[in-house]
């Protein structure tokens, strides 16, 4: 997303509403979401809830159960949507603790992988479930939603809570679409690059801490948007604030790669500090690693590190152990 975008996302999260135009309503304010809108819905929820199986319609865990006895489901694919939830969980902690740029660009292509497998396995099974006790609930908290969020141009709702019923399906999908097309400007990966953006940390800096002083009011009268991107801006201030090093200016807005960054040097210094060489001709080497990925993770380039790639191509393709000990130090 543009700086401009991302500017008027800031913007629109201070203020608790967003501006949008619609073909069939004129201009409207959607209403950003708080807790206490949260504690209504979860109230309507569990009212909802009660009056679907009330009506004979079937809880999710029913449902599942009556597919798997009809052989509809295939409870096999449950256990593979696990095993695949598990192996992402374990490649993430991996990933956290690499700096190699090669291994840290294969595992995401992996972790990539996984992530459509398990999409593709719930996507099935939600193809299959159909209608449930939970998605009537649902379907009604949207709706109510729309009633609490919609409102015109002077701030009034747009229309009664019992109103939406009578709407037409014409203005259904429109009050829908502009509701679902507002709120994707607000993705967390939106939300991480406001709060590392100079407009964002020229006030948050400020403020020591303090959500009261950086947004004049409690935290429980903060919109879920607020307390999202405040937490996201504590956090990059951390990382920021416990590196050794200068974030290189290229990576300072980019979320990833500034996790990627801090991850790295904060791994590789440790390597370091376990294989460091001691007395005369000792260096230090970390397996498959250049200069360019220690200088990408913030370790000094003139520092005698042993780039073994280069060192290899240098004897011909290989390193005996002749060599290594040589490299080490070691007589």
């Amino acid at each position: 997303m543009e700086r401009e975008k991302l500017k008027l996302v800031f913007s629109e999260i201070i203020e608790g509403y967003s501006l949008v135009p619609s073909k069939l309503f004129g201009d409207l304010k959607i209403k950003h979401i708080n807790n206490f809108d949260a504690a209504k819905t979860d109230i309507k929820n569990h009212y909802y809830m009660e009056k679907a199986v009330s009506q004979g319609l079937q809880k999710r865990d029913e449902k599942i159960e009556y597919l798997i006895e009809e052989k509809l489901w295939d409870p096999e694919k449950d256990k593979e949507a696990e095993r695949l939830g598990d192996i992402l969980k374990g490649m993430r902690k991996t990933k956290s603790k690499l700096f190699l740029q090669a291994q840290i660009d294969a595992i995401k292509k992996e972790i990539n992988e996984n992530e459509n497998k398990l999409a593709a396995i719930l996507a099935e099974k939600e193809s299959i479930i159909g209608f449930t006790a939970e998605e009537y609930a649902q379907r009604r908290i949207n709706e109510y939603y729309m009633h609490i969020c919609i409102l015109n141009e002077d701030g009034n709702k747009l229309f009664k809570e019992n109103e939406f019923d009578e709407l037409d399906e014409e203005q259904v999908a429109e009050i829908m679409s502009v509701y679902s097309e507002n709120n994707k400007k607000f993705a967390a990966e939106n939300l991480k690059r406001v709060a590392l953006a100079d407009f964002f940390t020229n006030i948050f800096y400020l403020c020591d801490d303090n959500v009261f002083n950086f947004y004049g009011k409690p935290v429980i009268n903060l919109t879920f948007y607020q307390i999202e991107i405040y937490s996201f801006g504590r956090y990059f201030k951390s990382i920021i604030q416990n590196s050794e090093d200068k974030v290189p200016d290229h990576i300072a807005e980019d979320p990833e790669k500034l996790i990627e960054w801090a991850e790295s040097s904060k791994n590789v210094k440790e390597v370091l500090e376990k294989t460091s060489g001691d007395g005369e001709g000792g260096a230090s080497s970390i397996m498959g690693a250049t200069k360019e990925d220690l200088a990408k993770a913030g370790i000094d380039k003139d520092q005698d590190v042993i780039d073994l790639s280069q060192k290899a191509k240098e004897q011909g393709g290989r390193l005996t152990m002749e060599d290594m000990m040589k490299l080490h130090g070691v007589k």
